[in-house]
């Protein structure tokens, strides 16, 4: 027979035991909730400017792919307001030419349209975004006329004073 000091001690053991046994249980689950989910500000913190570059890249997309002749001059200033770098020197020197090769010549007409973006990479002042355009162009020589043609790039953005400028188009794919 066991003494009667050692059966009321067992009880006392078991309970810290399990008391123990739940904390640990509870501590493990929010460790668990914590890596599954993620802490609750993760990635919101840049969220705001992930949506900054994305609305500027499709706004100088859209910018940069839309033209007709007869507007030519205007746009290159309002569209030239949206670029940065190489980019820029060669649109101030090519003009729509830098989307649309012979395009002045051709008497081509352009309008863009912006259906998605989407941030691969991004710093503090350049981002890589994706970009699918549907564009609209009209070549009075060609026939037909009129195509609708859907494209993929990717838009290098640099953040210049505060501002996202797209600094370069490529396509996407090999090459």
């Amino acid at each position: 027979m066991k003494p009667v000091s050692a059966l009321r001690a067992m009880p006392v053991r078991r309970r810290v035991v399990g008391a123990l046994l739940v904390v640990a249980l509870m501590v493990l689950s929010a460790i668990a909730v914590v890596g599954f989910i993620g802490p609750p500000v993760s990635g919101r913190a840049d969220e705001g400017e992930r949506q900054e570059v994305q609305l500027a890249t499709a706004d100088a997309v859209t910018a940069l792919m839309t033209f007709r002749p007869d507007t030519l001059t205007a746009a290159q200033e309002t569209v030239g307001a949206r670029l940065t770098g190489r980019l820029l020197l060669e649109f101030r020197s090519q003009g729509p030419g830098v989307v649309l090769p012979t395009a002045v010549e051709s008497g081509a007409q352009m309008t863009a349209q912006v259906l998605a973006t989407g941030v691969a990479d991004m710093d503090d002042n350049s981002a890589r975004v994706l970009v699918f355009v549907n564009q609209d162009i009209t070549l009075p020589a060609a026939q037909p006329q009129q195509q609708v043609v859907a494209v993929t790039r990717w838009a290098d953005m640099r953040k210049v004073d505060g501002n996202w400028l797209l600094a370069g188009l490529q396509p996407v794919g090999p090459g």
